[in-house]
């Protein structure tokens, strides 16, 4: 078979098959072989086709889950100043409290001691 191509006449480049040197079964054999390559060509566009279907849902997907984490980002940003502001407040609290704490220890050794006073009079006294 010799194989030619038309680029004016037919129209877009296509391809054409001369077929006058060939027996008849010689001519049904690349027909049918022509057929079986058209077919698997079909049926690999289709496959390629799906796949890019597939693909497209794929990436719809992910760019739900990307806008979802992004959400998520955002509440864990928010949740991250607020524990910074109630961390700087409890140590605020904490810093008061030690200076309450430091400034009456001298009240409870005054204390304790008038109480170890009266322990020691009432023993001597009442003994």
């Amino acid at each position: 078979a010799v194989v030619s191509t038309q680029s004016g006449h037919y129209g877009r480049g296509d391809t054409m098959l001369d077929f006058s040197g060939m027996d008849q079964n010689q001519q049904l054999s690349l027909i049918d072989n022509q057929d079986t390559y058209l077919q698997e060509r079909e049926r690999n566009i289709k496959t390629i086709y799906s796949k890019i279907e597939e693909l497209g849902s794929m990436m719809g997907r992910l760019s739900q889950m990307i806008a979802n984490q992004g959400e998520t980002i955002s509440l864990l940003d928010t949740n991250v100043t607020d524990i910074q502001t109630n961390v700087d407040a409890a140590h605020s609290e904490l810093l008061k409290y030690f200076q309450s704490i430091s400034s009456n220890r001298w009240l409870m050794f005054k204390v304790f001691g008038i109480l170890i006073v009266f322990f020691i009079i009432f023993v001597v006294f009442m003994a």
